[in-house]
């Protein structure tokens, strides 16, 4: 339909053209010429500024969003084992379960290569947490104002175990873990810097209390916000594991959280331990963090590859149209520049001529899709906030800000190069009699 439409366009140009004065001329039948201002030149421009804007937000999203995801931890992510159990799904019964869960950490710190060892009701890094509204309780009487948090429930040791510490208080200790599930009970929690900011602002988050539509807590700790593996960092507060996690573990199960020594294999003695406590209890999940960080970021490096191949395809796309109008564009001269080399032009004259035109719309379209590209980042970031980041990362790199334009100008001179160079070997003799 829009081939259709736009072919429209030459048709109904060419039933206007004026007969009288081609057949005075004793000449082929002309279409209205070279303009310097016309529809044909204000569709390039607008396709070579679409193109620089389709080229730099997609660059954007790349560099965005490979260098925002890049999650690094302080330690080699292929020296932590992940796996995850649920002895319920087994057929254990929840007491049996939650002592299962309570002896289970003091027995893989037997194994020889096992360096700390934690539990967690879901992987580190996840995605797969659901936001709850939680609010703050200080100072008591103040108005309660509800904010949307993640909450990720670990056990002791978490922190240490990433090798993360804490930028105020403590981390949950094993006493932490033994608590029951009691409403009216006050719990510790950890909050990561965006919640602790967003709730007390710049002062101290330590010994104040907050609540969800479930449990009152007070903040024993403070860490540094850790992204996610899609790059975003969001507001989360920790939660410990308390004994009706262990007795009624997540649908996932609970995952177990082995970092052990550089160059040491811990799985087979894990497994070994485990089948030491019980045989029938099913392992599932085994890998390392490192190859979780990978497999999660699958689909995002498959957005990442996505964005680059629409930005090439922007880029062949201008290449064709600027090739395709500086070809029309010589077509529509062929009787002038014929009779400028009759007239004693030289052929880098006439090249310089053609490409004039060309370089007009190129040098005119990047400029406009230079301010439109970074215009339309700052909408889209007010937009949707999981681009924020990446367009802030992006905007800020001046290798692709030069490159994108300088790289589209290249192409697109080039696609007009070529035309152009047929122009100026053009004989002006054969070109006359034809016309």
């Amino acid at each position: 339909m829009c081939g259709i439409g736009f072919s429209l366009a030459p048709a109904l140009q060419a039933t206007k053209a004026d007969l009288t004065p081609a057949l005075k001329a004793g000449s082929a039948l002309q279409l209205p010429g070279y303009r310097r201002i016309g529809l044909r030149n204000l569709l390039m421009v607008a396709q070579v500024a679409a193109s620089l804007m389709l080229l730099l937000i997609t660059g954007f999203l790349v560099i965005g969003i490979s260098r925002g995801s890049n999650i690094q931890t302080k330690f080699d992510p292929n020296t932590m084992y992940l796996l995850s159990l649920d002895p319920v799904r087994d057929g254990y019964a929840p007491e049996k379960a939650q002592a299962l869960f309570e002896e289970l950490p003091e027995r893989l710190k037997s194994v020889g290569s096992a360096r700390s060892i934690t539990l967690a009701a879901q992987p580190p890094f996840t995605t797969e947490i659901e936001p709850t509204q939680v609010s703050a309780e200080d100072p008591p009487g103040s108005s309660r104002v509800l904010k949307q948090m993640f909450e990720q429930t670990v056990g002791a040791g978490y922190f240490a175990t990433l090798n993360e510490p804490l930028l105020a208080g403590r981390e949950f200790e094993e006493r932490d873990q033994q608590s029951h599930a009691d409403a009216s009970k006050v719990l510790p929690v950890v909050l990561n810097e965006s919640a602790a900011r967003g709730f007390f602002g710049n002062g101290t988050a330590i010994g104040k209390s907050v609540r969800d539509d479930k449990q009152s807590y007070e903040v024993v700790g403070v860490i540094r916000d850790l992204k996610d593996v899609n790059g975003l960092t969001q507001s989360i507060i920790y939660l410990p594991l308390r004994q009706r996690n262990f007795a009624r573990p997540p649908a996932g199960g609970m995952t177990i959280l082995v970092r052990s020594d550089a160059g040491a294999d811990a799985l087979s003695a894990i497994r070994n331990e485990i089948a030491l406590l019980d045989p029938n209890l099913n392992i599932f999940g085994m890998q390392t963090l490192g190859a979780y960080l990978d497999r999660s970021r699958a689909a995002l490096r498959f957005s990442v590859q996505t964005y680059g191949g629409i930005g090439v395809f922007g880029l062949v796309l201008a290449a064709i149209g600027l090739a395709g109008v500086t070809a029309y564009s010589v077509a529509q001269r062929r009787k002038e520049i014929a009779i400028r080399t009759a007239l004693g032009a030289s052929k880098l004259q006439v090249l310089r001529l053609v490409l004039r035109e060309g370089a007009a719309l190129v040098s005119i379209g990047t400029v406009l899709g230079f301010l439109g590209a970074i215009g339309l980042a700052k909408i889209v970031s007010a937009l949707a906030n999981m681009f924020v980041e990446a367009f802030r990362v992006g905007m800020n790199d001046p290798l692709l800000l030069l490159g994108a334009p300088l790289l589209l100008a290249a192409v697109a001179m080039l696609a007009c190069y070529i035309p152009a160079r047929r122009s100026a070997q053009l004989d002006p003799l054969r070109a006359l009699r034809e016309e």
